[in-house]
């Protein structure tokens, strides 16, 4: 089959499962073969579950004395920054589900690097074990997360934030 045939053939499948694909993912996904698409995402997860090590390893040290240094926090912040890197990367072989929830967490996590104080530490250490249980279905084309339920996850995830920031102005008034 001619090249031009084949990429008519998968632009009219994505049609018409109304797929949204980016068109950088769309031409990755169709230069690369399925085992190739595989590797990388694997070895994008395997980068996520190093870098967020790294945080919870920090986010450990510091809990001696319930502060984080100017440097933990310089680390952690640019953890962070490589984490959602990776996480981006993984979710640009997925669908559109899976974008918009990675899209989410990284959106809300990089807002909240900013509050990188102690009492931002339980935020952390749950975004940690969010980013790693992603759990991908590679039967499915886009990549699909697999067995996750994405909105209770998010609500938990939303739930911690509003809880952290709600004690937070609570000490801040009685201070």
């Amino acid at each position: 089959m001619h090249a031009c045939a084949r990429f008519d053939q998968r632009l009219n499948m994505i049609i018409k499962q109304k797929s949204e694909l980016s068109l950088s993912s769309l031409a990755v996904s169709m230069s690369l073969s399925k085992e190739k698409q595989v590797d990388i995402v694997i070895s994008h997860k395997k980068n996520i579950v190093d870098l967020t090590n790294k945080i919870l390893k920090i986010v450990h040290d510091a809990s001696k004395t319930h502060k984080f240094t100017n440097e933990q926090q310089l680390q952690l912040k640019q953890l962070i920054n490589e984490t959602i890197s990776e996480m981006t990367t993984v979710a640009s072989f997925c669908g559109n589900a899976e974008r918009n929830w990675v899209s989410n967490m990284t959106k809300a996590i990089g807002l909240f690097t900013i509050y990188t104080y102690w009492e931002t530490s339980v935020v952390l250490e749950h975004w940690c074990l969010m980013a790693n249980s992603i759990t991908l279905d590679f039967n499915k084309t886009p990549f699909k997360f697999f067995s996750a339920d994405l909105r209770l996850k998010w609500h938990d995830f939303e739930t911690r934030i509003k809880g952290v920031a709600d004690r937070r102005d609570s000490h801040s008034k009685s201070s």
